[in-house]
């Protein structure tokens, strides 16, 4: 028989349907299910130490709980017109099964502390699965990295050739940034590692439960400070997606530059097939999806982050209905990011770098300009100095239609470096680059060592 909402005692007629299927939230909360039994379940607990449940009673309830979950996972249990959201099903389908002992389950408890309990185990298991995939794109880098210390490209800025630097270091760059991205999940954890259950409605109960009691065994390091601000806030889904948008930021530029190494005009590197698409029309098109959907996905993520941000703003203190619309976005941007992290680690696992084509780039004089000027600075003259002096010479030579490498000894006399042919190659300049977080091989060798470090699961 369809019940009446769980509230339905205070009033007289039933909600519009318009106005219940507005409020209806089964299909999102429904991946809540595994979440709300175990809270369901450390509530039991809770009430059989208050006095409040016998040993028997909260048997019953745990096993009813325990069956209803598997009922859901198995996709037969029946939900009914009335359920509103994942926690009164939950709740309803224990009634159904116990009568009397069923109706005891929500004492102390409101829906407002036990959706935000089941949001953050969600979001604890949803994070883990992103930061699994990310760390795992980070290694398939660092692996890559370490295949090709020595291999010369071209860096660049403003997508212009800048100055040589490795395939490694390059590789290396982006690792250290999805490190960053980690970081930030794990310092998120440490705030959002907090049980709410307890809190009640707003101001918890008067019915002698142990919410300190009910973390531990839900595996919180920590209960809420406060009561209120427990049912209130959802910074913890938007900190989550904002360390998900960050990351994704990452994960596009990593796209990027896949795409860019990609493009045949450059002729870089080659996605494997497993990671390509065709055409539905032109035969010949082997189409680096995986890397365009990547880059794209972060404009999804980001807009996650500014629906929640948006939906938050101005709220008052307490539970509003508006945090229904929380989750959506939420669960949406950490399994995107944990989506697009998974293809892009096996992208990069399996990419073709074609080292002879990066190092037949490094052959274009202009990437030496600015060991040009260091040559000049290290004969006592002004950088500024220096840098209008190359940049001048550079300037007359194109005007003439040659390079760097047209200077005949005589020439490079006149610029004041003597040995400046022997500056135009792209090993020496590399080797020469010693600082710590520089693209030389000892220099790229020890950030592998200590990515490695922080990778580790």
């Amino acid at each position: 028989m369809t019940q009446g909402p769980l509230w339905s005692g205070r009033f007289s007629t039933p909600p519009a349907p318009e106005a219940q299927a507005l409020g209806h939230s089964l299909e999102v909360d429904r991946a809540l299910a595994a979440e709300d039994v175990r809270a369901a379940t450390a509530h039991v607990e809770a009430l059989r130490d208050a006095g409040l449940l016998t040993d028997d009673e909260a048997g019953q309830l745990a096993d009813a709980l325990a069956q209803v979950g598997e009922a859901i996972v198995a996709d037969t249990f029946a939900f009914d017109p009335s359920d509103e959201d994942i926690h009164s099903a939950i709740e309803r389908g224990v009634t159904d099964l116990l009568g009397d002992i069923g109706a005891k389950l929500h004492a102390g408890r409101s829906r407002n502390d036990l959706v935000s309990t089941d949001v953050r185990l969600h979001l604890l298991t949803l994070a883990t699965s992103a930061t699994d995939a990310v760390r795992a794109v980070a290694r398939a880098l660092v692996t890559r990295a370490r295949e090709h210390v020595d291999d010369p490209m071209p860096g660049s800025t403003h997508v212009r050739p800048a100055q040589p630097v490795t395939i490694g270091h390059h590789l290396c760059a982006h690792a250290w940034a999805l490190a960053r991205d980690l970081d930030r999940f794990a310092d998120w954890r440490r705030r959002a590692d907090v049980s709410p259950l307890g809190a009640g409605a707003l101001a918890t109960s008067t019915l002698g439960l142990d919410p300190v009691a009910t973390a531990a065994r839900l595996g919180f390091d920590r209960a809420f400070d406060n009561s209120l601000d427990a049912v209130s806030d959802r910074d913890v889904l938007q900190e989550a997606v904002a360390v998900a948008s960050i990351c994704a930021t990452h994960l596009s530029r990593l796209a990027a530059d896949l795409l860019r190494w990609t493009d045949p005009a450059l002729g870089w590197a080659e996605l494997d097939e497993a990671y390509s698409t065709g055409s539905s029309m032109m035969p010949q098109k082997r189409n680096p999806d995986t890397a365009e959907l990547a880059r794209g996905k972060a404009a999804r993520i980001a807009g996650d982050f500014v629906t929640l941000a948006a939906m938050l703003q101005g709220l008052p203190l307490g539970y509003q209905r508006d945090l229904q619309e929380d989750k959506e976005p939420a669960f949406d941007a950490l399994g995107t990011v944990a989506q697009v992290a998974r293809a892009l680690s096996g992208a990069v696992a399996t990419m073709r770098i074609d080292t002879a084509a990066m190092r037949a780039a490094c052959l274009d004089p202009s990437l030496y300009a600015t060991d040009i000027a260091e040559a000049l600075v290290k004969t006592n003259i002004p950088f500024r100095e220096a840098h209008r002096k190359t940049g001048e010479l550079l300037k007359t030579l194109a005007d003439d239609g040659k390079t760097l490498a047209d200077l005949d000894d005589d020439g490079w006399n006149d610029v004041g470096v003597p040995d400046g042919a022997a500056l135009l190659d792209p090993d020496r300049s590399i080797a020469a680059r010693t600082a710590p977080g520089g693209p030389s091989r000892a220099s790229v060798e020890a950030q592998l060592a200590a990515l490695d470090a922080l990778l580790v699961p």
